[in-house]
């Protein structure tokens, strides 16, 4: 009753887009400030589980708020065979793959680089969604913006191997196929805006969980014997804040200032994921990771210039 009558008002309140206020920015800086934040509780989870356990638990947890939440604002589920069709698309791409690639990437890198090269699915984003639509076509300012975040990861990536060997180059690899997998299922999610977002991220996340879940117990112990107290909170987190909490919140931005202000998170992920890293991690933070945040964040700022 309480999440109905809240939906109900905040509906009325921002029926149609305007112009974003201090407070519509303190949200968009908290959601990107949740979703920075994932990478080191990622980094504490694999303390007790596997990257295929924490994606399973992950989508699982957040599907289970996220049904809540639909239900109690009223929102129906989709039932079109071929809404499922791509809804199993989008868990997969979306979620599941993602979700399972960062976690297995981040037991070879630090959390600071995993949010760095997170940005990559920007530029993906930008070169897919070239072929893929007419209006969203690279200009000089997007490839030039491309060109930059391109040499920021060769940057991070190239130092990396110079110094410590090939040995992380299997975790930024999967990291940045992370960024590219939610490159591709923002390309399938064109085919879902004509129904609910909130009851729509729900089903995405359950259908990732109905196979996330068996395929960790087959392949890993999703239910080791000792598990910390700092583990469970990690997975309580990622599962019910990074995903169920920051979906919602995420619906409610776009919907009061439009998917542009939304987009703009793209800047803050990184920047939020090595600042908390600096604070947790004492010797997280090197000079290679500065100068490729920098060339990352320049490399964005220029594919919007050209949008």
């Amino acid at each position: 009753m309480v999440f109905s009558q809240f939906y109900a008002y905040t509906a009325r309140m921002i029926s149609t887009i305007r112009k974003p206020t201090s407070i519509d920015v303190g949200k968009l800086l908290f959601v990107g400030a949740i979703w920075g934040g994932a990478f080191i509780f990622i980094a504490l989870a694999l303390d007790d589980f596997g990257p295929l356990s924490i994606a399973g638990w992950r989508v699982s947890l957040g599907a289970a708020v996220m049904v809540v939440i639909a239900i109690s604002i009223g929102q129906r589920f989709p039932r079109g065979r071929r809404d499922w069709r791509n809804i199993c698309i989008v868990g997969c791409l979306n979620s599941a793959i993602p979700f399972f690639l960062i976690s297995w990437g981040q037991q070879f890198i630090s959390s600071a680089e995993t949010a760095v090269l997170m940005a990559m699915g920007t530029f993906f984003t930008l070169i897919v969604s070239h072929f893929t639509s007419d209006d969203e076509r690279i200009n000089l300012p997007r490839a030039l913006g491309v060109s930059v975040g391109f040499i920021g990861v060769l940057v991070l990536v190239f130092w990396d191997i110079s110094t410590a060997g090939m040995g992380s180059l299997v975790g930024e690899l999967a990291v940045m196929a992370a960024g590219c997998s939610y490159a591709t299922s923002s390309i399938v999610s064109r085919r879902l805006t004509h129904l609910p977002m909130i009851s729509t991220s729900a089903a995405t996340l359950s259908s990732a969980s109905l196979y996330m879940i068996p395929l960790a117990f087959l392949l890993e112990d999703p239910l080791p014997a000792e598990v910390s107290e700092t583990s469970l909170f990690a997975l309580a987190y990622l599962g019910v804040v990074a995903t169920a909490l920051a979906m919602t919140l995420r619906f409610f931005i776009i919907r009061a200032n439009g998917a542009v202000f939304m987009s703009m998170v793209g800047y803050l992920v990184p920047l939020f994921g090595v600042l908390w890293s600096a604070l947790y991690f004492a010797d997280a933070i090197n000079l290679q990771t500065l100068l490729a945040l920098a060339l990352i964040l320049i490399g964005i700022a220029l594919t919007r210039k050209g949008s």
